[in-house]
């Protein structure tokens, strides 16, 4: 096989989409079990997030607003705090419950918690987001402020099948 060829296998493989790891945990307010293979045949936007992080805030602002305009769409959003102290990360839970609509809120789970496993590694900042396709494939890692762009690959993979 000549370089270009084994360049052009190597470049596509690549850029394929990879499996998303392995997620478990339990909703830090409700404390029912949630796992990424409950999401099985659905796009879902895996949140990792701190409390108090303004760009963290400002993407869920995002989040939501798309969430409500496409949750019919095979869509749903699990958010993983990151914080240190189990007692931040409950009152910040605790808040968003009571000031979102029923109708707007999502699984919240807690990195450090005891029934909490996933495979995603060190992450390098507190607003990190996963895009996964309804075939169980990462198709979008977005560190720090979700661009424009992004919505555009979202809203593809929603209508992908």
């Amino acid at each position: 096989m000549s370089k270009f060829w084994l360049s052009l296998v190597l470049t596509l493989s690549m850029a394929q989409s990879i499996a998303a790891p392995l997620l478990t945990g339990n909703d830090i307010v409700s404390g029912k079990p949630i796992s990424l293979a409950q999401y099985k045949n659905q796009t879902v936007l895996l949140v990792f997030f701190s409390a108090g992080c303004t760009t963290c805030v400002y993407n869920f602002k995002l989040i939501r607003e798309f969430y409500k305009a496409n949750r019919a769409s095979h869509f749903g959003v699990i958010g993983v705090g990151l914080d240190s102290k189990p007692g931040l990360f409950r009152s910040y839970a605790e808040l968003v419950r009571a000031t979102t609509p029923k109708d707007e809120q999502f699984p919240l789970l807690w990195r450090l918690g005891a029934t909490h496993r996933d495979g995603f590694g060190e992450l390098k900042n507190d607003s990190t987001v996963f895009v996964i396709s309804k075939n169980g494939e990462i198709t979008l890692k977005r560190e720090g402020v979700i661009k424009d762009d992004d919505w555009d690959e979202i809203w593809t993979s929603l209508q992908a099948n």
